[in-house]
């Protein structure tokens, strides 16, 4: 018959439970590494999420700044009466293709609040780059409507109104960018305020 186990010594103590102490320090171990590894992808995440609204900050400023042109320019073209052709609203509403909002639409959504408020604009800036290329091409260039025309500057302005309210919310992270905000929300009052 086996003699039941008497604690003698520490290590007596250590030896007879070996199984179970290298067991707990096991999930000791697997729990820290699991915590860490955590906290490493959070960071991860904060740093990914704050170039891309970094990005998006940059792009957005200069899309409004090419949108508010635009439609300023359109306006006035459209009032300044026919004929019109195609590739004087060519010539006038030139704003670029915006290249990390497709890039990084997957992501959108880690903005919060201002995800939606940021696709609005893209989407209001993309109208009216789709409006300018129907122009373009359109059925007879040399004899454009300055109704569509002015439908068409109003989009961009249109997005331009929304973005004064997402400009503050987008940090460039240059405070001198940062700072030509305000000049451009005083541009965009200025072009959608009713003339008299």
């Amino acid at each position: 018959m086996a003699e039941p186990w008497h604690y003698t010594t520490f290590l007596d103590l250590i030896d007879h439970w070996q199984a179970l102490i290298a067991a707990a320090l096991g999930f000791g171990a697997a729990i820290v590494a699991v915590i860490l590894t955590l906290r490493v992808e959070q960071r991860k995440l904060q740093r990914e999420m704050d170039a891309l609204q970094k990005s998006l900050a940059v792009e957005l400023r200069q899309q409004v700044g090419s949108a508010l042109a635009a439609g300023t320019a359109l306006r006035k073209l459209a009032r300044s009466g026919p004929p019109i052709s195609a590739r004087m609203v060519e010539s006038y509403a030139r704003v670029p293709a915006p290249f990390v909002y497709p890039a990084s639409a997957d992501k959108i959504g880690l903005l919060g609040q201002a995800a939606m408020d940021v696709v609005i604009v893209y989407s209001l800036i993309l109208l009216g780059r789709s409006g300018t290329e129907s122009l373009i091409h359109s059925r007879d260039p040399n004899d454009v409507s300055a109704m569509t025309i002015d439908a068409t500057a109003g989009a961009f302005l249109n997005a331009c109104t929304y973005a004064q309210s997402v400009l503050p919310k987008l940090r460039t992270g240059v405070p001198e960018h940062d700072q030509r905000d305000a000049m451009l929300i005083e541009k965009i009052k200025a072009a959608i305020a009713p003339t008299g």
